[in-house]
């Protein structure tokens, strides 16, 4: 039989890592899913073909075991904010020794695809967008810091690599509204839907040399924070009274022109509405 390509997923049981694994499981790749045993793994389960890694990503010996036998490790695990922000050390421990852990379990010649994300450029508000890969990086969080420091042992690892700076993700579902939105209403913001996020880590695995990329939803997604919280709540028939910050945050509009041949983003912003509308329908909110 044809060598299949085995790949890796660290937080394979997220949101991200479940789309990723879908596309990776239908396109014929072997895949193994990686997280913690206590997560949600039924949505993993229920796709044909994954086989489910219950460990724990600062657990050497894990780790080890997990890179045994593939050829391309697909790093989405990772402490998110709020909590990065109010934790430091296990930011550091997860985030960076993690990756640091893996990056040393890796066989030489086997491809990390890495996601980092657009928060590493700190607040750019007050410049001209978009954003491109070349623009500064600045440690403005602990989760930001946690990535920087990420990227460096990527990129000085000695493997290839694929480095993705990924925009908010953006999932069809009928969200809370957190206590405050995470930007402000006149705020430039450039979400990126799910499955396109997913779609464009599953292209790296086709990559040659190594590169750093933007990762966004393109242009039809660049709005202001308030035009997407109105067109968002809006599709789904349901009234909100956003709570909007003081103060500018880490989104922008960026610059995607070079990720595009990735072919990702297939889910422009009217068919992510639609998406919404349904959702609306379907629970009678519309």
């Amino acid at each position: 039989s044809e060598y299949c390509m085995k790949v890796l997923i660290t937080g394979g049981a997220g949101r991200l890592g479940c789309e990723v694994a879908k596309i990776c499981a239908h396109e014929g790749f072997s895949v193994r899913a990686f997280d913690l045993p206590r997560v949600n793994w039924a949505p993993l389960e229920a796709i044909d073909g994954v086989e489910l890694f219950k460990g724990d990503i600062t657990d050497e010996k894990n780790v080890q075991k997990a890179c045994m036998g593939v050829d391309a490790v697909i790093h989405l695990a990772a402490l998110l904010p709020p909590k990065t922000e109010t934790s430091p050390d296990l930011t550091n421990r997860i985030n960076v020794e993690g990756t640091r852990s893996l990056i040393q379990s890796m066989k030489h010649n086997t491809r990390i695809i890495f996601t980092s994300s657009i928060a590493t450029y700190g607040v750019t508000a007050a410049e001209t967008p978009p954003i491109k890969e070349t623009h500064k990086q600045t440690a403005y969080s602990n989760y930001a810091d946690s990535k920087i420091k990420s990227e460096k042992i990527v990129k000085e690892s000695g493997l290839p690599y694929t480095v993705l700076r990924i925009a908010p993700i953006s999932v069809a579902d009928l969200l809370e509204l957190p206590e405050t939105v995470a930007y402000r209403s006149d705020q430039r913001i450039e979400c990126i839907y799910v499955e396109d996020a997913a779609y464009a880590l599953y292209a790296c695995m086709r990559e040659r040399e190594n590169q750093v990329y933007n990762i966004g939803g393109g242009e039809t997604w660049q709005m202001t924070g308030g035009e997407y919280i109105k067109r968002f709540y809006d599709a789904l028939g349901v009234e909100v009274e956003p709570n909007y910050p003081k103060e500018y945050t880490a989104v922008d509009w960026y610059d995607t022109s070079k990720s595009r041949r990735l072919g990702y983003q297939r889910t422009n912003f009217n068919l992510f509405e639609r998406k919404l509308i349904a959702i609306g329908e379907e629970m009678e909110l519309r």
